[in-house]
């Protein structure tokens, strides 16, 4: 009760003080007064007294002495009209707005009454208060928690290596621990126990998106082709498997199929049916590859595979897809060679590098690239930027 009659009482004296000059009225604060006009006469009657003074004692020429007798003259004379005309009516007043005190009156009840129905509608009147002291210790509490949670993880993990160790073919030892690996940071661990489970109990959708991703994070967010094999795989045995659907989609843009990773991740982040964490990762990533992914559908480029090699790799196995992918990049680096004006060009080699963990040739492109462009600064830092974005260090290979 107390609270609402503090609220009250707060709104009205906003509403007031807000309200103030209209209930004063809009013209003239306060009335003329005979006093004040006989005040002002006798300050500028004294003005003209010190300034004969100073004519007097040559402080000042007779010119300017008369032109300030004649100011101070006209003022008298201002004053004198003004105070024959407070004596004539007693005092002037402008007379006060006749609906200022209704809309005041209208504006005290409607604002509380309109804010309160917001309030209860919208917000938790019910709720006690939470000082601060409160707050941050419910923080503390709920840090004190995650770390707990997080050090009986790593008790239990703890407990199964030892049983692993004693029972090294215990599959769904391994299954159980893989994801729990991966969250705790330990990637290559992660990795390990994901290829004894598949070892020991054959492979599953699950499985194998889960060994793509660790592998996707040991390679620093490139989807290498054994990674992009296991995905491969995964969606075969289950076209719904929300993880590897979002990793094929970073596969293509890897490879500058940007329409098809969009396509892709459209219809994963729309799909209901799927896991709520890849769809908003997919969501986030389609906002990103609509910022930065070159307009290649007026480019007058070819993909970078074209529709019958893509029919023809299907039917491959990984080991014949890489190999053909392999040949498309030397030739797209042999022409590089001929023809080292073409920023694009440039950018799918690179790329390539990059995805096929091709590091002396990574080395070797970049360093071709910027001799192509020495003089050319902005085409150089763009260079720079898209190196950059797929996580080179550029300064390693630029120095």
């Amino acid at each position: 009760m107390v609270f609402w009659l503090t609220v009250l009482a707060l709104t009205a004296a906003a509403i007031v003080i807000g309200f103030r000059p209209m209930l004063r009225g809009t013209g003239s604060a306060a009335p003329d007064r005979v006093e004040d006009h006989e005040h002002d006469i006798a300050v500028y009657r004294h003005q003209l007294e010190e300034l004969a003074g100073e004519e007097a004692r040559g402080s000042i020429s007779p010119v300017e002495a008369a032109q300030a007798r004649n100011e101070i003259s006209r003022r008298i004379l201002a004053v004198e009209d003004r105070l024959t005309a407070a004596g004539a009516t007693g005092f002037s007043t402008v007379p006060r707005r006749s609906g200022a005190a209704t809309l005041a009156l209208f504006a005290l009840v409607f604002i509380p009454g309109l804010t309160l129905i917001i309030y209860t509608g919208i917000g938790s009147p019910a709720y006690e208060a939470q000082p601060l002291a409160m707050r941050l210790e419910a923080m503390r509490d709920a840090a004190a928690a995650r770390n707990q949670t997080q050090d009986q993880l790593r008790d239990l993990v703890v407990r199964a290596e030892d049983h692993l160790r004693d029972n090294p073919d215990d599959g769904r030892g391994w299954d159980v621990l893989a994801p729990v690996y991966f969250r705790l940071g330990e990637v290559g661990k992660s990795e390990t126990a994901y290829r004894n489970a598949i070892r020991l109990l054959g492979e599953t959708p699950q499985r194998l998106s889960g060994l793509g991703e660790t592998m996707v994070t040991a390679a620093g967010g490139i989807v290498t082709a054994d990674a992009s094999a296991l995905f491969d795989r995964a969606l075969d045995a289950n076209p719904a498997d929300a993880r590897a659907r979002f990793f094929a989609g970073l596969a293509d843009v890897q490879i500058g199929q940007y329409e098809d990773a969009r396509s892709a991740w459209t219809v994963l982040a729309a799909d209901e049916g799927a896991d709520m964490a890849w769809r908003a990762v997919a969501q986030q990533s389609l906002a990103r590859l609509d910022e930065t992914a070159p307009a290649v559908e007026n480019s007058g480029r070819p993909p970078v595979l074209d529709e019958a090699t893509i029919e023809q790799m299907q039917d491959m196995s990984a080991v014949e897809r890489g190999s053909v992918i392999e040949g498309m990049v030397a030739s797209l680096d042999e022409r590089l060679r001929d023809q080292p004006n073409d920023l694009e060009g440039w950018k799918r080699l690179i790329r390539a590098r990059i995805v096929l963990d091709q590091d002396d040739g990574l080395r070797d492109a970049l360093e071709r690239a910027r001799s192509a462009y020495e003089d050319r600064p902005d085409e150089l830092e763009s260079l720079r930027a898209f190196a950059q974005g797929l996580g080179v260090n550029v300064e390693e290979y630029w120095p």
